[in-house]
């Protein structure tokens, strides 16, 4: 049992650390553990990194510190485990601060999630935090500090801690002497695009009712893995080094929850890929040590369950896969995509979600961010999406 959590008090220009018993009593979902402070800037230097990353700066206001939490959760199977994630919150902008959570991209090591490194996953949450907006910023579980493997793509663990972090940094920004508006703004890149609307759809059905969603805001996400996304992996629209590795990772974890029953690589990679998703290899170890293409990877009972998943894969397909479909936003929702030029996720993923609400009678706009590349539609978006979020009546 952990016995005291640190918390940070905020006061004008400083900040200070203290320690505090942690309430008594059984461990509960949400329950915050500890705050770790992991940044601070001036505006001056927001601007500054922001400019160095390519991202419009036009929207930062404030300075901003961010903090890495861990909380408690479940994991797959419900039982407890321990996540992180990180909170940016922006030096002023009153005592109620709006919303923004942000669900991150793709990455395979823990020690690169925004919570543990500055790298590219801290930029959304500073972006945000700098123009007034507290961010929450869930790692997802098996990354940043958290405990296990992170089960790659699966919906419904991506939901259960990044309510169980709403429900943490509430904690933390009140004990710290502000609020959190509960009508919580969302969005996410690549991954977190599906992540976000699988958020919101739980939030929607009331999973906690303290929240509600404003409005989501996806970019480039993976809405439609078994109709647009593995069959562009495996007919070589996407880059096919890339396309191997992603689905790689995903057999790997759906093999973890749901049991494969054959063998989804070929010799020698069968008796490597697995070892290289625990969460201590970074991206080009990966890279490095399996083959150039999906053909070269796969066994074939592995492609055709990804054109036609059956049994086990089936199950699995229904928890990563349609987080646009089945279900009715009342809040506004709009979809951000590179028309050409992302060499990982065609925009027929975005057409196809824009369908699935478009059937259920909700608008969802699709703005085009230009020919660039996935990565650069992430930073592009950021300035676009506040100002979809300025503009909501």
């Amino acid at each position: 049992m952990i016995k005291s959590i640190l918390v940070v008090i905020l006061s004008i220009g400083l900040v200070t650390t203290a320690t505090v018993p942690a309430p008594a009593g059984p461990a509960r979902r949400g329950e915050l553990l500890s705050a770790v402070p992991i940044t601070s800037r001036t505006p001056a230097q927001v601007t500054e990194l922001l400019a160095g990353q390519s991202i419009d700066t036009r929207w930062v206001r404030y300075g901003v510190d961010a903090y890495r939490l861990e909380y408690r959760t479940v994991d797959p199977t419900g039982r407890p485990i321990t996540a992180s994630g990180a909170v940016a919150l922006p030096r002023g902008g009153g005592h109620r601060l709006p919303t923004i959570d942000f669900q991150h991209g793709t990455i395979a090591a823990k020690a690169e999630a925004g919570s543990v490194s500055a790298d590219t996953n801290r930029l959304a949450p500073i972006t945000f935090a700098a123009a007034g907006y507290a961010t929450v910023a869930p790692d997802y579980l098996g990354l940043g500090t958290g405990d296990g493997a992170h089960p790659y793509l699966d919906l419904p663990t991506e939901t259960s801690a990044s309510v169980d972090l709403l429900r943490a940094a509430d904690t933390f920004v009140r004990r710290a002497g502000r609020t959190l508006d509960r009508r919580v703004l969302l969005t996410g890149f690549s991954q977190g695009g599906p992540a976000a609307m699988a958020l919101g759809r739980a939030l929607r059905e009331g999973v906690d009712r303290r929240f509600s969603v404003r409005a989501i805001a996806g970019v480039s996400g993976v809405y439609d893995l078994y109709g647009t996304q593995f069959p562009a992996a495996l007919d070589g629209t996407i880059v096919p080094k890339l396309a191997t590795i992603s689905i790689a990772y995903y057999l790997v974890a759906m093999n973890r929850l749901y049991r494969l029953p054959a063998q989804a690589f070929r010799a020698p990679y069968d008796t490597v890929v697995p070892d290289l998703f625990d969460g201590t290899h970074s991206g080009a170890d990966i890279a490095a040590k399996l083959p150039d293409t999906p053909a070269d990877l796969l066994t074939d009972w592995a492609v055709q369950q990804l054109r036609h998943p059956t049994g086990p894969m089936l199950r699995a397909a229904q928890a990563s896969d349609g987080s646009c479909a089945g279900w009715t936003p009342r809040a506004s929702v709009r979809l951000f995509t590179a028309t050409d030029g992302d060499e990982l996720v065609p925009i027929g993923n975005s057409v196809r979600c824009q369908e699935a609400f478009r059937s259920r009678g909700v608008d969802a706009p699709i703005t085009d961010l230009g020919r660039v590349d996935h990565n650069t539609s992430a930073k592009r978006s950021y300035p676009l999406i506040l100002d979809f979020f300025a503009d909501l009546p």
